[in-house]
């Protein structure tokens, strides 16, 4: 999730571990701890790819936290006495590790066992940034550091954290109810695929979209929690195969084929082969592209990863993104 609500978590998390010792420090500092895991945003790396795929990995292991937060935490016991050492270890790791979870419920990637390398986890289950997840727990922050020895503040805070942990439980509901009818959809329309994504489209969890992989295509929908339809409207778009067999023994495609899961594609722009990870952005407007070889007289020569910015038009793909909540494909022939 963006930093300022890993901020609040952090916040929330902390106040309900040792609120009751001094509860504007427990969420000052919770804050802080929250958001040490995105600093990592600030290493330099050799190419966009690397930086990339490497957001989100040992900052984010639950391995890593899990051996720190006792040094972090008696060097804050050491700066702060405000909390037991046994508080300061609870609220450090408790920061840390819900930071994680949390990122990996988006689709974005976080590698919870590094050095470990299983795929990042790719929940999808919220978007990055979610402001029915965000503003309660912006309100119960808020009346703490106001009124921190109110009771009506306390109740405020943890009732926002409540409602926050309800919805993110929502979501994982949907989403997995989602699944379902793909998955059955899928075997009526009688369409092969490898795997499926369902993910929470920007700033909500009523609309979802459905990425479906095979070998040769791709397919995209939308689900919306008011269609009544069962049957989705899929759009197919070609992976080009004869690319990636072309380029398979590119350390940045396999590097990317590792980070998403499969959900990538490959396309060729001039003599550029270009590989766009399908999980973030809608077709033909991908967050991240990447440039990963050149191919001239059937020779493939491989580049540095650096990312190509797509043509996004973002406003324009938000208003259809919220148009498509009410109307179903029904109703609005073009699925997007």
């Amino acid at each position: 999730m963006d930093t300022v609500t890993q901020a609040l978590l952090g916040g929330a998390v902390a106040y309900t571990v040792a609120g009751k010792q001094s509860s504007r420090k427990a969420v000052a500092w919770g804050a802080i701890i929250a958001v040490l895991p995105d600093l990592d945003i600030f290493i330099a790396y050799n190419s966009d790819l690397t930086a990339f795929t490497q957001h989100r990995s040992w900052s984010h292991s639950w391995l890593i936290q899990s051996l720190l937060a006792p040094f972090l935490a008696y060097l804050l016991f050491r700066i702060d006495q405000s909390f037991s050492k046994l508080t300061w270890l609870k609220l450090v790791w408790l920061a840390l590790v819900t930071h994680s979870a949390l990122d990996a419920l988006t689709v974005y990637g976080t590698q919870l066992f590094w050095p470990l390398m299983p795929s990042p986890i790719s929940g999808g289950s919220i978007f990055i940034i979610d402001p029915t997840y965000s503003i309660p727990l912006l309100i119960g922050i808020l009346s703490i550091l106001i009124k921190p020895h109110s009771l009506l503040a306390r109740k405020t805070l943890l009732s926002s954290f409540i409602f926050s942990c309800c919805y993110l439980i929502w979501g994982l509901m949907m989403q997995q109810l989602i699944t379902t009818q793909v998955r059955n959809d899928l075997l009526v329309q009688n369409i092969h695929f490898n795997n499926v994504q369902i993910s929470a489209t920007p700033f909500n969890t009523l609309l979802w979209k459905v990425l479906v992989i095979d070998d040769q295509y791709y397919y995209q929908s939308f689900r919306s929690v008011f269609d009544k339809e069962k049957t989705f409207k899929f759009s197919r778009y070609n992976r080009h195969p004869e690319l990636i067999s072309l380029t398979e023994s590119v350390p940045a495609l396999q590097r990317l084929d590792w980070f998403t899961s499969g959900f990538f594609a490959l396309d060729k722009q001039q003599q550029k082969i270009i590989a766009k990870d399908l999980r973030m952005g809608v077709e033909p407007n991908y967050f991240f592209q990447f440039q990963i070889a050149t191919m001239a007289n059937k020779k493939v020569t491989a580049l540095i990863p650096n990312r190509i910015k797509s043509d996004r038009e973002t406003r324009k793909n938000l208003r259809k993104l919220w148009q498509r909540i009410w109307v179903s494909p029904q109703t609005n022939q073009q699925e997007y």
